[in-house]
């Protein structure tokens, strides 16, 4: 009887201390918490200047996130020397960015499909709540299918067949109707393609571009043509900056789109389809075509230009033609020449938050971006 009941303790003794071990072991409520807010972005074309853009936004709050982290993604031969990018990030001690590279050549002939990026790209994919795609050179037009226009500067080749091919993995497109995209097992993935990236998301999804917008939409022949256009039908500031190649601290070029009712915009950013906002322009290449599964949601106030586009399958699929993110829009005390002859006055912050609802426009896209991340 002893013996039982002795027994009975030393099991009793046992279980208490595997209840007690195991409690230890759990994280804590703040642990969770830490886990739960950390959203990875993923973002191609990690250079300085972009991983300012993030640095800068993300902490005035214009992406209002607790805390992130910052995957900058890029092909082992792109032309772009990253060194510099990582050597910035050592120096600033900005340890929530990290770089993953993509390895492995590709041909124009397999773009479209499964190929040896394809793992790669996944593992990206399961590792991030989002990826921004960035500004950048034109695209080979032999990827959409056209011949290539004098006007075209193809300067970051590996580049864009990566990069096509990641959205396309993303998206799927009319190239290849069978290929089961990524995001159908992740239909609240969030994909931003801004300027290079709006085009790119366009080309993947089978669409098609305007390879120069002065001489091909607008019949232009000059810069000084262009120049003397209304201000919504400037589509670049390299026209100001052509003309004008020793002069510094030239303001970039502002215009102003219209946006389409059924769209993001509206129905998650709260803007009104009456809204006309001032964005940040810098291309000199649009839309033509569009892609499978994307609806224009915006346009230039001529409609001669498509400035953003959405996914009609995946919620959250934003295609931007214009610059939201350089942080130099955020900053109070940055002046830069609206001409060559006027003084150096011209605020970025002061014209948005001076021609509403320009600046509530930049801010409520990013925090429509931040929070579906975090969903």
């Amino acid at each position: 009887m002893k013996t039982k009941y002795l027994k009975s303790i030393i099991i009793f003794v046992s279980l208490l201390l595997i209840i007690f071990i195991q409690f230890q072991l759990q994280p804590t409520g703040s642990d969770v918490t830490a886990k739960s807010d950390e959203i990875v972005i993923a973002m191609c074309r990690p250079s300085v200047s972009q991983i300012k853009n993030i640095e800068h936004m993300f902490e005035k709050d214009i992406i209002p996130l607790r805390q992130i982290k910052l995957m900058g993604v890029y092909h082992e031969n792109e032309v772009t020397d990253y060194a510099p990018a990582k050597k910035y990030v050592e120096e600033n001690k900005l340890s929530w960015v990290t770089f993953q590279s993509i390895s492995g050549d590709v041909n124009q002939e397999n773009l479209f499909k499964n190929n040896q990026w394809t793992g790669q790209f996944k593992n990206i994919f399961r590792n991030s709540n989002g990826i921004i795609f960035t500004g950048g050179a034109d695209i080979p037009p032999a990827l959409y299918g056209d011949n290539q226009n004098l006007l075209t500067e193809v300067k970051t080749p590996t580049r864009h067949f990566y990069e096509l091919s990641f959205l396309f993995h993303l998206l799927g497109g009319s190239q290849n109707p069978g290929f089961v995209p990524f995001l159908e097992s992740r239909k609240d993935y969030v994909v931003l393609g801004i300027c290079l990236g709006c085009q790119t998301m366009n080309v993947a999804c089978g669409g098609t571009l305007y390879q120069d917008i002065p001489s091909q939409v607008y019949g232009f022949t000059t810069v000084e043509q262009v120049l003397k256009s209304p201000q919504d039908a400037i589509h670049s500031s390299r026209y100001l900056y052509d003309l004008h190649p020793l002069e510094n601290d030239l303001a970039p070029a502002f215009h102003r789109i219209k946006i389409q009712e059924d769209s993001i915009f509206v129905k998650q950013m709260k803007m009104k389809k009456t809204d006309t906002p001032f964005i940040l322009t810098s291309h000199h290449q649009a839309l033509k075509k569009l892609g499978k599964d994307l609806k224009v949601i915006a346009a230039s106030l001529d409609e001669k230009i498509i400035e953003a586009v959405e996914h009609k399958k995946y919620k959250n699929v934003l295609g931007i033609q214009f610059h939201p993110e350089p942080y130099i829009l955020y900053l109070k005390g940055r002046y830069f020449k609206k001409a060559p002859a006027e003084p150096m006055d011209f605020n970025l912050r002061s014209f948005l938050e001076d021609n509403p609802p320009s600046m509530e426009f930049h801010k409520n896209l990013w925090q429509w971006f931040s929070e579906a991340l975090k969903k």
